[in-house]
């Protein structure tokens, strides 16, 4: 068989959307893109961690589901930090780490880089050898418990004669030291549980405070003997919430995203955006499907990707059709599927037969409303 060459007249393909926008799913980091007004309680956070007296160790938890903005938090937590000359403040991110015993070393590394910093004559040799001596006690204990190996007892002791000795010495500084640590519940379960046994250590340090951020539904849903179910309450004596995002907020990331589509591609997308409108009195099915900054993002970016390879000569109402059916597999994947386009070919019982079914798909789905709001939406 000759083999196939291309066709000499094949009509090069035509660009569709070169200048397309995508929202990168990254945590925000200065208060003016602060889109979502997650300010006031970075401020409270910060309030919470050094609140009086400066000395008494603390920690503080911030609780939120995935995509919620947990790391934004933090961040605009630390900026505002950054102004302040009474403190110190350091960040460890739980996802740069494989295991409790490597987030124990990164802490404690950049404890020992704070400490190297200060003036305090006669201490700062001191602390810093206390500090590596107790890092060293701290990585052993979260790695042992991590493996529920029953050897905790001597090395917590040794690491209580280490502490000792630095909350002696830490008088001296009398600094405020706030520890920053994110994603605490993307470890493996047992290191986990390590990392947490571990931190029970590190949050006695007199003028200690940490600020926790973790997906409480993350860790609940490990085994009991993997990780107690009590282990974040011991550790953590008071805990904010991640509230909601607002919903006119997020409404406005859908629209701002539509809004750029509309202005590259020409496509009319009046339709898509009585979807997204918080106040519209038939519902707004779309933004309902969306319950995190993430979920905006990933909503916009598949309504980017997907909305300039619809028809040019599609009907306004169909382009919100599309649209809807886009972010409803995105946002719900077990609806992913031929039987949700079979929608547009059968009609009568064969049509209420096939609701019914897709309901039942996504029953138990943390988006159960929303999604069968948007399949009578599609099958209006």
């Amino acid at each position: 068989m000759l083999p196939l060459s291309p066709m000499a007249d094949a009509p090069a393909p035509q660009a569709i959307d070169p200048a397309v926008e995508l929202l990168p799913d990254v945590p925000v980091s200065r208060a003016e893109e602060d889109l979502l007004a997650r300010g006031p309680l970075a401020l409270r956070l910060c309030e919470l961690a050094c609140a009086q007296p400066a000395a008494t160790p603390r920690v503080v938890g911030l609780a939120g589901g995935p995509g919620a903005g947990k790391s934004s938090v933090l961040n605009l937590a630390t900026a505002l930090l950054a102004d302040r000359g009474d403190l110190a403040f350091l960040t460890v991110d739980g996802t740069g780490h494989a295991g409790a015993r490597e987030v124990i070393d990164a802490l404690i590394r950049q404890l020992l880089e704070f400490f190297a910093a200060q003036d305090v004559v006669d201490t700062t040799d001191a602390v810093r050898d206390s500090l590596a001596r107790y890092g060293g006690v701290i990585s052993g204990l979260a790695r042992i418990a991590g493996v529920k190996v029953d050897l905790g007892g001597a090395i917590a002791r040794s690491a209580d004669d280490v502490r000792a000795e630095i909350a002696e010495m830490t008088q001296e500084i009398g600094q405020r030291i706030v520890i920053f640590l994110d994603h605490v519940d993307r470890l493996p379960g047992r290191e986990m549980a390590g990392l947490l046994v571990a931190l029970r250590h590190v949050a006695a340090i007199p003028y200690v405070a940490i600020v926790l951020a973790y997906d409480r539904r993350a860790a609940a849903l490990l085994p009991d003997e993997i990780l107690d179910p009590r282990s974040f309450e011991r550790l953590v004596p008071v805990e904010i919430g991640l509230p909601p995002a607002d919903r006119v907020l997020l409404a406005r990331v859908l629209a701002g995203g539509l809004a750029r589509i509309a202005k590259r591609t020409g496509r009319d997308v009046d339709d898509v955006l009585h979807l997204c409108d918080p106040d519209e009195p038939e519902g707004s099915p779309l933004l309902d499907l969306c319950e995190t900054p993430r979920d905006a993002k990933r909503a916009v970016n598949a309504l980017a990707a997907a909305l300039p390879l619809v028809a040019s000569g599609a009907s306004a109402a169909d382009v919100a059709d599309v649209a809807l059916d886009i972010v409803l597999r995105v946002q719900v994947p077990a609806l992913d599927s031929p039987r949700l386009d079979q929608r547009r070919r059968v009609q009568g019982t064969a049509r209420a037969m096939l609701l019914a079914e897709l309901d039942a798909v996504v029953a138990g789905h943390p988006l159960a409303g929303p999604a069968r709001a948007a399949l009578r939406w599609l099958f209006h």
